[in-house]
């Protein structure tokens, strides 16, 4: 009986020991400083700082997401041979000093904010500002005649730039105005102009929007459903200042503009009441989804904006980090390069320039 008792104990205790989780090592942060020394220095400084701007900082980054970042090298899920090579040769409790050596150490300082025209983003920003007097801020016009260039197709924005500014287009004071801009500029300019989302407008004072959307039919074919063409030639209509949309197709269907026989039937009353039904259209910036950057970091921070512990997700620390890192990765993400299909889904639709807009805004804000 004695014996059976003593089998039994010794059973229990080894079946109490065998459900124990392994210990994990304790970090040894002079250990992970050495390898970091050693293995790491010629692309990461011993104080966490990449050292071009394409290497991302480490210091102050989650020792979670590090391990499982050099996990990821080291199964060939993010490819990069030289890490690669490198990481393959690490134990687990290297690894686990590497991320807490870099994990212990105080964040990088972030970049001072970006001088303008660093980016192309910010130098079409600087070229559109000799046009926000007439056109309104971000190219939102409020002023009766003048359109909007908020959102527009950046090509076609592209075309009719240079035609005001070669004569073509016959505007004397547009002419002079961007005779200076060389075609990079144009292209800078109408890029800056596409990304902004114009805000929704009110119904205009003429015009039925109910009576003109039937009549948008003939219309949609080339400029799309409410307005947001898919050509890149064919212009936006969709959130248009309605008196230019009434002149300008006043001026298609009495010849002062050619372009076939368009709305060449349609009376005075209907041109106002299409004019009325494309202006009070939303519509985005052309490439991304027309929310404001505010928002979308907002969203972003959802995840990256979470102290340790406060989330289950092992993610990366954003703030502080190298601009044009972030702004590779997050491309990566958006063209489905990079495995991830979660931030792919959510990045799908976003322009270079707002990444850019994204990437700056991290850059610029401290851990």
């Amino acid at each position: 009986m004695r014996k059976l008792l003593i089998s039994a104990a010794l059973s229990t205790l080894l079946a109490a020991c065998g459900d124990r989780e392994p210990e994990v090592p304790a970090v040894d942060i002079e250990a992970g400083r050495a390898i970091v020394q050693a293995n790491c220095t010629g692309c990461h400084s011993l104080e966490g700082a990449g050292k071009t701007a394409e290497i991302p900082n480490l210091a102050a980054q989650p020792a979670d997401y590090l391990v499982e970042a050099m996990h990821a090298y080291r199964k060939g899920d993010r490819h990069h041979a030289a890490l690669q090579d490198l990481i393959t040769e690490f134990s687990e409790s290297e690894i686990r000093n590497i991320a807490g050596y870099f994990a212990g150490l105080p964040p990088v300082p972030p970049q001072a904010e970006l001088p303008a025209g660093e980016v192309a983003y910010q130098e079409g920003r600087e070229f559109a500002a000799a046009c926000i007097d007439c056109h309104g801020e971000r190219g939102m016009s409020t002023t009766p005649g003048v359109p909007s260039l908020a959102g527009q197709q950046p090509a076609y924005l592209i075309v009719a730039t240079q035609e005001y500014a070669d004569g073509s287009r016959g505007h004397a004071g547009k002419e002079a105005m961007l005779r200076e801009l060389d075609q990079v500029d144009i292209e800078k300019m109408a890029m800056y102009f596409s990304a902004q989302a114009p805000s929704l407008r009110e119904p205009p004072p003429f015009g039925d929007p109910v009576a003109g959307e039937a009549l948008t039919a003939i219309c949609g074919s080339c400029h799309g459903a409410r307005g947001i063409s898919h050509d890149p030639l064919v212009p936006n209509l969709a959130g248009q200042e309605p008196t230019y949309l009434v002149n300008a197709i006043t001026a298609y269907r009495d010849r002062e503009r050619s372009h076939e026989d368009m709305v060449a039937d349609k009376s005075d009353r209907e041109i106002e009441d299409i004019a009325a039904f494309y202006s009070v259209q939303a519509a985005g910036s052309l490439t991304d989804t027309g929310e404001e950057l505010e928002t979308i970091v907002a969203k972003c921070n959802r995840c990256h904006g979470r102290a340790p512990g406060e989330s289950t997700l092992v993610l990366p620390t954003l703030n502080g980090q190298k601009r044009d890192y972030l702004l590779r990765v997050m491309k990566e993400y958006r063209d489905d390069e990079r495995g991830s299909s979660m931030m792919h889904k959510m990045s799908s639709g976003y322009s270079d320039e707002l990444l850019e807009q994204l990437a700056d805004w991290y850059a610029t804000h401290p851990q």
